[in-house]
């Protein structure tokens, strides 16, 4: 067990990543020195999964940047034997499937490796979130804006909305750059609900290029020329304390839960008492 065993124990932060230096450093690093902290009978790694990130910070930096199988074949080779692995991924989309299809074959060398879950993944993670942006703008007309996918898990966004009007927050919507909600949903729900002066908030763990580009140009363009009053905030989720505690959260949870194989309970049914199907 994590807890008990004087093992040489590790925990390996996967991030998508950024090549924005200053957004990396307030965010992804800020929350690397807290898990360290609040850890430190673990030793903290890191990994992206982005491949065209780890190439731009490589050329722009002169920095190489692991890949999550990169980090943990480095991590058995330094001789680890109890691997958390939490990602700072806001859904479990296409990013967290491949990453945890990447680690799959290296969870035999180690004693125990476990896999935390993504930001938004129990109900109490999306209240917990709704909560934090309601505190901190509890007066003002938000957008919270993600990055959209075309993976199942782009529901995730639709929940959250859906909490946030549950718990009266009707000040606050979500929309997705590459998805549904989009721009044009986002819109018509602000001219339905006769809003004319906004902020727009990054719902990434960084404020980065999709922040620059597609929230500080494309969204507030258009907006702007539906004749809404448009203010752009910078920082990203992952500078948040609020979201930092909750990835701590999870990381608590990977160590003190047992995570039940469903396949193997499956199995066990099925080698019950045969008269019984």
């Amino acid at each position: 067990m994590f807890l008990t065993e004087k093992k040489k124990k590790g925990i390996l932060l996967v991030h998508f990543g950024t090549s924005k230096k200053k957004a990396r450093e307030s965010s992804l690093e800020t929350i690397g020195k807290r898990i360290e902290k609040k850890f430190n009978e673990f030793e903290v790694r890191e990994a992206y999964t982005s491949r065209m990130i780890i190439k731009k910070i490589l050329k722009k930096e002169g920095i190489r940047k692991l890949t999550p199988k990169e980090a943990i074949k480095k991590m058995k080779e330094e001789g680890f034997t109890h691997i958390i692995v939490q990602a700072t991924h806001i859904i479990n989309g296409i990013e967290a499937d491949c990453m945890k299809e990447e680690l799959e074959k290296y969870k035999f060398e180690f004693e125990e490796v476990k896999i935390g879950t993504a930001l938004l993944t129990k109900t109490k993670d999306y209240m917990s979130v709704a909560d934090i942006f309601n505190e901190e703008y509890p007066n003002r007309a938000v957008v919270l804006i993600g990055h959209g996918t075309h993976h199942h898990a782009a529901s995730t966004y639709g929940m959250l909305q859906y909490v946030m009007q549950k718990k009266g927050y009707k000040g606050i919507f979500v929309g997705t750059v590459e998805g549904y909600p989009g721009l044009e949903e986002v819109m018509e729900d602000l001219k339905v609900n006769n809003i004319k002066d906004v902020l727009l908030v990054p719902l990434m763990v960084v404020a980065g290029v999709h922040a620059e580009e597609d929230i500080a140009g494309d969204w507030k363009e258009a907006l702007g020329k539906n004749d809404i009053e448009v203010e752009v905030s910078m920082i990203g989720m992952g500078e948040r304390k609020g979201i930092q505690d909750l990835f701590i959260d999870h990381i608590n949870e990977v160590i003190n839960c047992e995570v039940e194989d469903i396949r193997v309970k499956k199995e066990n049914i099925l080698k019950g008492d045969k008269n019984e199907y």
